[in-house]
């Protein structure tokens, strides 16, 4: 499972790299998708194998993600989708949501609670679905 989910953040990250910024980095939303996608591969993990433990440790990448994309939204850095740019808010109502179901997915794991962990891992893993339908097409 952990060379597969390996393999899977090489191949995402691959392509990821045509998305820059003008001054030649990561653009805070793919690095923001990026460090999702890693932390999201550890919680499958962690979920599979009974393993809370695993959780705590992969979510600071995704916090230093979502820190740099919440800088860049508040001093007004253009943020732009891959596609449909024009529902930009909607993504974004979304991505808060998602953000907020992730830190209860954290919480329930620093809690030892299986099932929680469980339940928010497939409520999660539901809301990148519905918004790559809506974002990515």
């Amino acid at each position: 499972m952990i060379v597969v989910g390996f393999l899977g953040t090489c191949l995402i990250a691959i392509s990821a790299m045509g998305q820059t910024e003008p001054k030649g980095g990561m653009s805070v939303l793919k690095g923001e998708m990026l460090a999702r996608e890693e932390a999201f591969e550890t919680i499958i993990d962690a979920v599979i194998f009974n393993n809370m433990g695993l959780v705590k440790p992969s979510i600071p990448s995704f916090h230093k993600a979502r820190v740099k994309f919440d800088e860049a939204m508040s001093t007004g850095q253009n943020v732009e989708l891959p596609k449909n740019q024009d529902r930009f808010e909607e993504f974004v109502k979304l991505d808060d949501k998602f953000c907020k179901e992730f830190e209860a997915l954290k919480k329930a794991a620093g809690a030892g609670k299986k099932k929680v962990v469980k339940d928010q891992t497939h409520k999660l893993y539901d809301a990148c679905v519905v918004c790559h339908e809506k974002f990515r097409k």
